[in-house]
């Protein structure tokens, strides 16, 4: 009788469904990449910086002692080059990827007023208040120094660049600013969406390998007067891919 007892009772537990689990929150899309093949061969040349220097003409005049500063200049001529083929803002990301956005309909003046004072860092006068006189009308404008900063961040990562912290804090500040691009813009574009996320998270990555840190950043996280810019960034990225990614 206790051997069919038991037999039932194993039955019963087979038949029973275990505790319920949550599945996990599907991966918000990614942006969609815009093949940019080389336009020549720069083998010799380090990792990134054989990257960039390929998608450039020969003669260019973004070549540097700096690598760094070579990369990030770099990117900042091929996105022209983007912008051109295209007309309209693309940005590379280095392995032959670009990615091409919409013009934000909203103004880099209007940008600016929307950061937080206590998240306005190092860059922060010198790229959206000084460069309101030549990009005003044209706020991806800071798309394109975030690429340029990420890249170059990149390039110190690969290189094993024991120097020019910078280039990592200045692109974690540009997390802030570019979340506040679409704030301004009242925009729900699904590719500038896509690209923010991605970019966001590549900058997160890079700036952990390198132990790099930013005090805009930690403040975005924490302090109590960037709670209307979290609230954005919630309802703007999804509240489970900032929770998973920025930790709020």
């Amino acid at each position: 009788m206790r051997v069919v007892g038991l037999c039932l009772c194993l039955i019963v537990l087979a038949g029973c469904p275990g505790p319920h689990v949550a599945p996990e929150p599907p991966l918000p899309p990614g942006p969609v990449w815009t093949p940019w093949p080389p336009l020549r061969d720069a083998s010799g040349l380090e990792p990134v910086v054989r990257d960039i220097e390929s998608h450039l003409p020969a003669g260019h005049p973004y070549r540097s002692a700096d690598r760094i500063n070579w990369v990030h200049e770099g990117t900042h001529g091929i996105n022209g080059r983007l912008r051109s083929a295209y007309r309209r803002p693309g940005f590379y990301v280095l392995n032959d990827n670009a990615v091409l956005l919409r013009e934000p309909p909203t103004t880099l003046a209007a940008v600016a007023a929307l950061v937080p004072p206590m998240l306005r860092g190092e860059v922060y006068n010198e790229y959206l208040c000084k460069s309101q006189a030549a990009w005003n009308d044209q706020p991806s404008y800071i798309f394109d120094e975030w690429t340029a900063y990420t890249n170059g961040l990149e390039a110190r990562c690969r290189l094993g660049i024991s120097d020019r912290e910078e280039t990592g804090r200045h692109a974690l500040e540009f997390i802030v600013y570019a979340i506040c691009v679409p704030w301004a813009a009242h925009s729900q574009d699904a590719q500038t969406k896509a690209f923010l996320r991605w970019q966001a998270e590549r900058t997160l990555a890079l700036c952990r390998q390198a132990g790099i840190h930013s005090a805009v950043y930690d403040r975005l996280r924490t302090t109590s007067k960037a709670a209307m810019l979290r609230g954005f960034i919630k309802r703007y990225l999804g509240p489970d891919w900032t929770r998973r990614t920025l930790g709020f």
